[in-house]
């Protein structure tokens, strides 16, 4: 049992650094790193709240017709 649980979770380890290294990655084509540049808080914001309203709007649809939150597996 303790060979097993080892053996999971070094694989968890193993997979999740190449994650980790393409999130750094992506995160630097953003502008996300200290050098200026970036996204600001007002354009976060809004992309935030337009989110949220599309979001919004789709658990509407889909649950606001009938028996859409009941009958949804």
């Amino acid at each position: 049992m303790i060979i097993r649980t080892l053996i999971v979770s070094m694989f968890i380890l193993l997979t999740a650094l190449p994650a980790s290294a393409q999130l750094d990655r992506l995160f630097k084509s953003l502008g996300g790193d200290e050098k200026g540049g970036g996204l600001s808080d007002v354009k976060i914001g809004s992309g935030l709240k337009e989110a949220l309203q599309v979001g919004t709007g789709n658990a509407v649809n889909l649950t606001g017709k009938t028996d859409g939150y009941f009958l949804n597996q």
